[in-house]
């Protein structure tokens, strides 16, 4: 569980690293299209970390890494909201913004996971 729950928070870090960092140089309402770039990554870094921290100890690894993603997704989306509240007094992303970030985590964790497990395949011949 807490190899799991760690690459979840990763994730979650790696966007208010880069949301912050990005916001230092350009004001944050620009920063806001380059958010699905962001979780993305991010994400396709969940699923892969998930699979080299947990190697041969999941059973499901491609569910796990989706799981992981849609967490990931609802995490970040969270504290972006409740951040673009606090500071702007307004919500910056929408349900629909919401259900796109979704589509993207869960797809990107997936593809990530599956880079995983190829990569490690690879490396056991």
């Amino acid at each position: 569980m807490g190899k799991f729950s760690y690459s979840i928070l990763a994730g979650v870090f790696g966007v208010a690293v880069l949301v912050v960092f990005l916001s230092v140089f350009i004001e944050l309402y620009s920063v806001v299209p380059f958010v699905p770039w962001i979780i993305a990554f991010n994400t396709a870094m969940t699923g892969y970390s998930l699979i080299d921290k947990t190697r041969d100890t999941l059973k499901y690894k491609q569910a796990c890494s989706i799981s992981a993603g849609i967490l990931n997704v609802i995490i970040t989306c969270l504290l972006m909201s409740i951040f673009s509240l606090y500071f702007f007094g307004e919500n910056l992303f929408s349900i629909l913004d919401f259900a796109f970030y979704l589509i993207i985590g869960i797809v990107c964790s997936e593809l990530g996971a599956l880079l995983a497990i190829k990569y490690f395949k690879l490396n056991k011949r």
